[in-house]
């Protein structure tokens, strides 16, 4: 075997026991396993314990400072997957490192007051005011609530959100791209592409945008904004909330956007090729169990799930 693909090996081997040890259930036997791994060789304890601790090659970086988000979404291209595992070993450190450590497996640690869920996790909340919450996997939302006001803040994510009549008046949802205004009824709310989905699944909303601009959206409507403002809008599609049951509901869309979907219910990286990202899909697609779904993929797509462990999967030209 080359050198090259021997040292990929044991930097993807790495990256795997790096994943588990972040990821909150890290048992004994596992810390066992990982030191006889460590003792295979030499490079074996070097390519860890860079990955551990190693800070000063990424003094110059472009991704010093950035969300552990954003370095993972272009872990996930394949230029940068190869530019990686080719010696930029120091770029995990900022997913394990530093204060405020956010795991990368996104294993649900929410800031105080915040709601939060996890890798592949659905969860329910009653709000104080009686409202309910459901939040998709590796989302967050921060509610305030006092005498005079209700509001909730998505942080990241996706929410659909029950709506009870309040004396206080309206519900407020706030995002990154403006302010939701609900006084009874039910919406979704989901990171998008950069911006934010808002549905009407029931009762009427007001939508002011980060410039400022006000619209009143009637029942069952679909808008995707940004702060910028509007970037599209129309009829309500079939399946927009059904990840509130478990399942992705896919009409012609883009290979891409069903990879994104996928990515909260999966424990480390999706890449995905751009030969084949803008690819189209439909289908539907059990959330719950990700190795069926990326089957159903690979079987009505003329592409290749390309599984290096459960905590890497490539789909490529097939």
């Amino acid at each position: 075997m080359s050198e090259k693909p021997e040292r990929q090996r044991i930097v993807e081997e790495a990256i795997e026991w790096m994943v588990r040890l972040q990821s909150g259930d890290f048992s004994a036997a596992e810390g066992d396993a990982l030191e006889r791994w460590k003792a295979l060789s030499s490079e074996h304890a070097e390519v860890f314990r860079q990955l551990l601790g190693s800070l000063a090659p990424l003094q110059d970086s472009p991704w010093r400072g950035q969300p552990s988000a954003t370095v993972l979404r272009a872990l996930e291209q394949p230029s940068s997957r190869r530019r990686f595992v080719g010696g930029a070993l120091g770029l995990f450190v900022l997913l394990a490192g530093g204060a405020g450590l956010e795991r990368w497996v996104q294993a649900g640690m929410g800031l105080p007051g915040e709601l939060a869920t996890g890798t592949g996790e659905r969860r329910d909340w009653l709000l104080a005011d009686g409202s309910r919450l459901r939040l998709n996997a590796r989302s967050k939302a921060r509610p305030l609530f006092d005498g005079t006001q209700r509001r909730l803040e998505l942080r990241r994510g996706a929410l659909r959100l029950e709506v009870k009549e309040d004396p206080r008046g309206t519900f407020a949802l706030d995002c990154a791209s403006g302010r939701v205004d609900c006084a009874s009824g039910s919406l979704l709310l989901a990171e998008e592409r950069g911006a934010i989905r808002l549905v009407t699944l029931r009762g009427s909303a007001r939508l002011t945008t980060g410039e400022g601009r006000q619209l009143v959206v009637a029942a069952r409507r679909s808008l995707l904004f940004d702060a910028g403002g509007l970037l599209e809008q129309g009829p309500m599609q079939a399946g927009e909330d059904a990840w509130a049951s478990g399942w992705l509901e896919v009409h012609d869309r883009s290979l891409a956007w069903v990879a994104e979907a996928f990515r909260p219910y999966l424990p480390g990286i999706l890449q995905l090729d751009a030969e084949i990202a803008g690819n189209r899909v439909s289908g539907l697609f059990p959330l719950d169990d990700m190795h069926t779904s990326l089957d159903m993929l690979g079987r009505s797509l003329p592409i290749r799930v390309l599984r290096y462990s459960d905590y890497w999967i490539s789909l490529r030209p097939a």
